[in-house]
């Protein structure tokens, strides 16, 4: 047989073999932020900075640590610890602030640690636990069960609804 007929061949037979529809999945980006795992859809994130020393605005709430100029853009910088009634701690080398557009302005937001891109499966993402109006915890959009722990996603939207950010 000749090298074009196995060629030919080959391909029928790829071609006859049904093929499973792609599995949904979405990109998430991991963070730390205290004791808990959370994540943000990639798409919602439009950068990832080292921590800088924001520019104070007088008067704003205690959440809001200041602004921050970002390639002539300026970046409201958000304190999620403030937000869920914790001191804000001291500098470490692994914080980072993400920038996110979801709103159509900069908004940065202090976490822990960044942790990894994960391309997760749309089907093991499990609704948000029904909890009253805490203001004491963040809006999470849902929970992913990841390395035996939850990994909970922060609906960033929701966060910036809480502080009267229009959107």
């Amino acid at each position: 047989m000749s090298t074009q007929a196995m060629l030919q061949k080959l391909f029928e037979a790829q071609a006859e073999q049904p093929t499973e529809p792609a599995e949904a999945t979405t990109r998430w980006l991991t963070f730390g932020l205290l004791d808990s795992r959370y994540a943000i859809e990639i798409d919602q994130i439009r950068e990832i900075l080292r921590p800088c020393e924001p520019t104070p605005v007088p008067g704003a709430p205690n959440w809001m640590l200041g602004v921050i100029n970002l390639r002539g853009a300026i970046v409201t910088v958000l304190s999620l610890h403030t937000m869920l009634g914790r001191s804000i701690p001291e500098p470490t080398e692994s914080q980072r602030i993400l920038v996110t557009d979801v709103t159509g302005e900069p908004v940065g937001l202090t976490v822990d640690a960044v942790g990894d891109v994960w391309n997760a499966p749309d089907r093991l993402l499990e609704p948000a636990p029904k909890v009253a109006d805490n203001r004491a915890a963040l809006p999470v959009a849902g929970v992913f069960q990841r390395q035996g722990a939850p990994l909970l996603v922060l609906d960033v939207r929701a966060v910036l609804d809480r502080i009267g950010a229009k959107i």
